[in-house]
């Protein structure tokens, strides 16, 4: 049986990605930083959460992430977890940075040093693009960061980028744009609308 860890399981991405994993026959590790019934609407309202085991993991503690890895050996992670607001990284720009560059850093290190042949995906941000001035964006266009969560999220990107390329590691990007549901958490702008 497949084993996939998904960091930032209790928002909307991470809720209906462990629907999906399970529905495939996959053992779902939900890492969150605090356990708060509060942050467990999505996964009881899908009805998942006697399925999805939810572990407390720090992100910013190497040795916790080591812990977790060691015990589950992952074949996948999925890092979907964030400081996610553009409003909010402008009023706690070091924070931001910090936590959604040394997360990234902090698992794939992990996944070089144990050895385990984890898959690793990054939730990369359309924000890295910024100031746009030619539409289509696609993987050519360059990256012109606006705010400190876009800056965060072009570091976490090329981070993932020289993993793969220096150590080998299968580390893969994929950068989402906006997208909405019924799990959408009341902190994004388009919910509170």
């Amino acid at each position: 049986m497949l084993t996939a860890i998904i960091t930032g399981v209790t928002g909307q991405d991470g809720t209906y990605l462990s629907q999906l994993l399970i529905e495939k026959g996959y053992t779902v590790i939900g890492l969150t930083r605090g356990y708060s019934n509060k942050n467990l609407f999505g996964l009881q309202y899908l009805g998942l959460l006697d399925k999805v085991l939810i572990e407390e993991c720090d992100l910013l503690d190497f040795s916790s992430i080591l812990k977790v890895l060691s015990k589950y050996q992952p074949n996948e992670i999925y890092n979907l977890g964030a400081q996610s607001s553009v409003g909010l990284s402008f009023e706690q720009p070091i924070g931001t940075i910090q936590y959604n560059t040394i997360s990234v850093l902090n698992i794939l290190e992990s996944i070089r040093i144990l050895k385990l042949g984890t898959r690793f995906y990054q939730a990369s941000s359309s924000e890295m693009y910024g100031a746009v001035t030619n539409l289509p964006i696609n993987s050519k266009t360059p990256m012109h960061p606006l705010s400190p969560y876009a800056i965060s999220k072009a570091s976490a990107y090329w981070t993932v980028v020289n993993y793969r390329e220096s150590y080998g590691i299968y580390a893969v990007n994929g950068i989402l744009f906006n997208h909405e549901s019924f799990l959408r958490q009341d902190i994004f702008l388009s919910k509170k609308l």
